[in-house]
C-alpha cells in the first residue's frame, strides 16, 4: 500500500454506521477516521450512550423539551466519548472534553489528539485525527435565492465565481463552498464571523481547496479538504491541518 504520508498526504478512514465503531488508538498522523453515522439506527443504543455523558451533559441533553435534538446530542456526545475513550485507555465519562472561546469542544491537555463532530437532519460525522481536523454536514435540498446566499455569507471572489458559473452547477457550488468554508473554521476554532475572510474552490468539477486565506486565525499550517456524497443526498466535507492533499477511502456499510 502507498504511504501516502511520506508524499505529503493523508488517507481518511471512512465508515458508514451501523458498522464497527472502534478505533485503533495507534493511528498515525497520516491518518483521519470518520464515521457517518445514521441518527435513527445509531451503532449503540441511546441509552446506553446517555450513561456515557457526564452529569453536566446528562442535564444539558434533558434541556431539550423535543426529543429529536435530545436524542442527536446525547447520541454524538455519547460516540465520541466512547472512541476518545478508547484512545485515551480511560472511562467515557472522563474523558477532558473542555471548549475554545469560540464553543469548538477540545481535548483538555491532550494536543495530539483532535477531534470534530456535526450532524443535519438525521445524519451525524465524527472524525479523529493527529491534526487539526473539521466535518461539516449538509442535505442537498432546493434553496431559494442562493446568489443572494453567496452574497451575504461568501467572500467576494467566491461571489465572482459563483456567478460566472452555468446554472446546472450552482446548487453545487453552493453547497461545495458552504460545507468546505464550514470545516476549515470548525478545524481553526473560529466563527462564522470568518466565512468570507478566505477563498474555497467553488467549482465542483475541480478538486476542493483553499484558494486564499486573508485573516491569520484560519491561516494554520495551511488546510487540504475533500468531499463526498452519501446514499442518502448528504455531502460532507473535511478539512485538515498540514497535509498537502487527502486520501478518502470509503468502507463498507455494516463492516
Amino acid at each position: 500500500m502507498t504511504n501516502v504520508g511520506e508524499l505529503g498526504g493523508t488517507r481518511v478512514k471512512v465508515a458508514t454506521c451501523p458498522a464497527t465503531f472502534r478505533c485503533d488508538p495507534t493511528f498515525s498522523a497520516d491518518e483521519v477516521f470518520a464515521w457517518v453515522v445514521d441518527l435513527a439506527r445509531p451503532p449503540v443504543p441511546t441509552e446506553e450512550l446517555f450513561q456515557r455523558l457526564t452529569a453536566e451533559e446528562q442535564v444539558r441533553a434533558l434541556r431539550y423539551k423535543i426529543a429529536k435534538p435530545r436524542e442527536e446530542f446525547t447520541i454524538g456526545r455519547g460516540l465520541l466519548r466512547g472512541l476518545l475513550g478508547e484512545c485515551l485507555g480511560v472511562a467515557p465519562t472522563t474523558v477532558p472534553i473542555t471548549c475554545l472561546a469560540s464553543g469548538k469542544p477540545v481535548l483538555c491537555g491532550e494536543p495530539e489528539l483532535h477531534f470534530n463532530v456535526t450532524h443535519t437532519d438525521g445524519v451525524a460525522v465524527i472524525a479523529l485525527s493527529r491534526r487539526r481536523v473539521g466535518v461539516d454536514v449538509e442535505l442537498v435540498r432546493r434553496i431559494e435565492n442562493l446568489e443572494g446566499l453567496v452574497g451575504r455569507y461568501f467572500s467576494q471572489a467566491e461571489g465572482a465565481v459563483f456567478r460566472g458559473l452555468p446554472e446546472q452547477h450552482r446548487q453545487a457550488a453552493f453547497f461545495r463552498g458552504w460545507t468546505t468554508k464550514e470545516a476549515v473554521i470548525k478545524a481553526a476554532g473560529a466563527t462564522v464571523a470568518c466565512l468570507a475572510d478566505f477563498d474555497v474552490e467553488l467549482h465542483p468539477e475541480r478538486p476542493p481547496r483553499v484558494n486564499a486565506v486573508r485573516d491569520p486565525r484560519l491561516a494554520g499550517e495551511g488546510w487540504a479538504l475533500a468531499e463526498w456524497t452519501t446514499l442518502s443526498g448528504a455531502v460532507i466535507a473535511i478539512a485538515v491541518e498540514g497535509s498537502r492533499w487527502l486520501d478518502v477511502q470509503m468502507g463498507e456499510p455494516g463492516a
